[in-house]
């Protein structure tokens, strides 16, 4: 219904530019249209699409040891591979985030991890440190963790460690994020701790 009312709103705009609005002899129909459209526009608060990725608090182009930075700071403090809890302005909105069992889009991946895990229980330490690689274009880790998953009543626990490589796009931005684990599947559910 509001976009019916902002067409109804711009079209008797146009009209009254082409009909009503005084002729003058510097501004011709077709440059009075394109003013008040502009005008009607602006007053009923549309403005320009943005260009792709500007004013969208994406951190593009950083250093890779900057962003290796972040990502430590992400998975030692944050403990984002059990919180989901990472700094999104580094990675792209079309990530992907691929473990040993399937890949996930972004919002998926920290819905998921989020319900799935209960994050003050679980721990997670960096083996090493981050590593940037091919010239920047990926960042790699090696991990181990203990996940509590977040099950009615109980906690249980499984250990894994592997190795997690983040990759760039074009923008610097992090396109995708997958995990190598030392261990099948079911050798870390084998793991399992009530």
């Amino acid at each position: 219904m509001a976009g019916v009312r902002r067409g109804v709103a711009l079209y008797a705009c146009l009209v009254m530019a082409t009909c009503v609005w005084p002729k003058r002899a510097w501004l011709s129909p077709v440059k009075r249209r394109a003013v008040v459209a502009g005008w009607v526009a602006t007053s009923l608060g549309e403005t320009r699409p943005a260009a792709a990725g500007e004013g969208d608090g994406k951190r593009r182009n950083l250093d890779a040891s900057e962003l290796a930075k972040i990502v430590k700071n992400d998975l030692v403090q944050r403990q984002f591979l059990a919180t989901a809890d990472f700094t999104p302005d580094i990675y792209d909105e079309s990530c992907t985030f691929t473990d040993e069992i399937d890949t996930y889009q972004k919002d998926k991946f920290i819905k998921g991890t989020k319900a799935l895990f209960v994050g003050s229980e679980s721990q997670v330490e960096l083996l090493g440190d981050v590593d940037v690689l091919e010239n920047g274009k990926k960042l790699q880790f090696r991990f181990q963790e203990t996940l509590a998953f977040n099950f009615p009543v109980v906690h249980p626990k499984v250990s894994l460690s592997g190795t997690c490589t983040l990759t760039r796009g074009e923008d610097g931005l992090i396109v995708a994020y997958k995990e190598k684990w030392d261990q099948s599947v079911p050798e870390v559910l084998a793991t399992t701790k009530f």
